[in-house]
């Protein structure tokens, strides 16, 4: 880790409904325990979620209620009734990135997190990796027993950072419209959800960044790729530190 990065202000948006508030709050802590300098905007999908936030009154959280968004974003709003709830979730992840990018004029790079996700060290290796890059993506990684999974797409999205500079709006927007064309729940030719639109990406911008460190996205579907050891208090993935793993109902690992 650089002597400097430690002390740079980190910006995530992530986005979670009222029952995955839980979700959120371990992502949150855990992320609070490793790393106290950032922001999260956090967008609330319902009412009740917005509420109950409210109430919790969390520091580095900067509150979106999903009206805000929707106004601010109308050509999303318009999809909303053509979508199943989570087919709408899966629309809204370049939108609410080109919401925080509209809204706050000051940010240089921001990283959209699953709100599923538990941080076990730092997450300021994967900035030094991204180094200058205007695009981060991380693969799914997929173990022999995930492979049937690639077909819906090479990368994950619980990790994606944009830059603003050219290529990364470039890529956001386009991004953006894709998913407000056609964002379902199921595979269609070259698309799936959010996520498919990932694989064309690193042909398309030269100034990406496939994040190789092990410890970042561990999951179900490629923890049998690893040999996970402890030393000391630390968990390591062959020879790189945890960073996060993704906390996934199993159900979606069969």
């Amino acid at each position: 880790m650089s002597s400097n990065s430690v002390f740079k202000l980190r910006n995530y948006c992530t986005l979670f409904d009222y029952n995955y508030i839980p979700r959120f709050l371990a992502m949150y802590y855990s992320l609070m325990e490793k790393s106290s300098n950032f922001v999260i905007y956090a967008f609330c999908m319902d009412d009740e979620c917005y509420k109950r936030m409210q109430e919790l009154s969390l520091v580095s959280v900067v509150l979106v209620n999903h009206t805000d968004l929707e106004e601010l974003d109308t050509e999303l709003y318009h999809t909303k009734r053509a979508r199943s709830k989570v087919e709408y979730y899966f629309t809204c992840t370049p939108a609410i990135c080109k919401y925080v990018f509209t809204r706050y004029g000051n940010i240089d790079l921001l990283t959209y997190l699953d709100s599923d996700l538990f941080f076990y060290s730092s997450p300021e290796v994967i900035f030094d990796e991204i180094g200058d890059k205007s695009i981060s993506i991380v693969e799914h990684r997929f173990s022999r027993f995930g492979r049937k999974f690639l077909k819906l797409g090479v990368f994950n999205v619980a990790w994606i950072t944009f830059r603003r500079d050219e290529q990364g709006m470039t890529c956001l927007d386009e991004y953006r419209k894709q998913c407000l064309e056609w964002c379902y729940d199921y595979l269609e030719g070259d698309k799936y959800a959010d996520q498919k639109y990932l694989d064309k990406w690193p042909e398309k911008y030269s100034n990406h960044i496939i994040i190789r460190n092990k410890g970042v996205n561990l999951a179900c579907w490629n923890i049998g790729n690893y040999k996970i050891s402890k030393i000391g208090t630390s968990i390591y993935v062959d020879e790189d530190q945890l960073v996060f793993i993704i906390l996934l109902d199993l159900s979606k690992c069969h």
